[in-house]
Parts: C-alpha cells; sequence; structure tokens
C-alpha cells in the first residue's frame, strides 16, 4: 500500500508517495518537531520537548522525558507498537551536530507480518 509522503508536494497532479515504514518515519518526527499546543485545532498534538531548555534535558528526569516522548508518540501514531524511546546528544551520531538526537524503536504491521522500526532524529 502506498502513503502519502511528507511534505505534502503536489507533483504532476498528485502527492508524492511513500511505504509504511517511511510514513510512520516521517509521522513520528513531525510528532517530536512539533510543541505542544502549536496547533490550534488540535492543541494536544506534539510533545513536550521543546517546552524545556536544552540544559534541563541533559540533566533532568531522563525518564521522564522519554515517557513523555512514547506518550506522544503512542497518542498520535497508532500503527507503531511497543514504541522505546532513548536519546542522546547530536554529536553521539556525528562530530559537527548539536542539539538532542533522538532514537524511537517500535513494531508495526504491513501486511500481516510484523516489522521492526527504528528511526534516528535530530533535533537542532
Amino acid at each position: 500500500m502506498d502513503y502519502i509522503s511528507l511534505p505534502l508536494t503536489l507533483r504532476e497532479g498528485y502527492f508524492s508517495r511513500t511505504d509504511l515504514n517511511e510514513s510512520i518515519t516521517q509521522s513520528v518526527g513531525l510528532i517530536l518537531s512539533t510543541r505542544l499546543g502549536s496547533i490550534p485545532f488540535k492543541p494536544e498534538y506534539g510533545c513536550e520537548l521543546w517546552d524545556r531548555e536544552y540544559a534541563d534535558i541533559l540533566t533532568a528526569n531522563k525518564a521522564e522525558i522519554r515517557a513523555s516522548l512514547r506518550n506522544a508518540i503512542d497518542k498520535f501514531e497508532r500503527r507503531l507498537v511497543n514504541v522505546s524511546v532513548s536519546f542522546g546528544q547530536g554529536g553521539d551520531i556525528s562530530p559537527r551536530r548539536v542539539g538532542i538526537v533522538v532514537k524511537v524503536t517500535g513494531d508495526y504491521k504491513d501486511d500481516g507480518e510484523e516489522k521492526r522500526f527504528e528511526a534516528t532524529y535530530g533535533l537542532d
């Protein structure tokens, strides 16, 4: 099955298409990059990561932050189950990268077959 790709780009009268894994990757990325309350018609969409200072994230209760991100993904990306979230500093994946890196793993079904999901997001 094809899924509409993000960002929505109309080409030759059609939106770009993608597969299920990439659709979930894009959806989770959108959740992680959206500040809670920033969408007027759905104020509960997004995550509270953006309400914290960078220094707070590195010194705060990491279990609390992971749970918050996991809850947001569970709520808004229902194709993904058994979600696990971890994070670190941007330098963990590239020496030139700054900011927070969030790794999301979980499971999803594609045509009845269970598959593993894993994606890393750099939030600079």
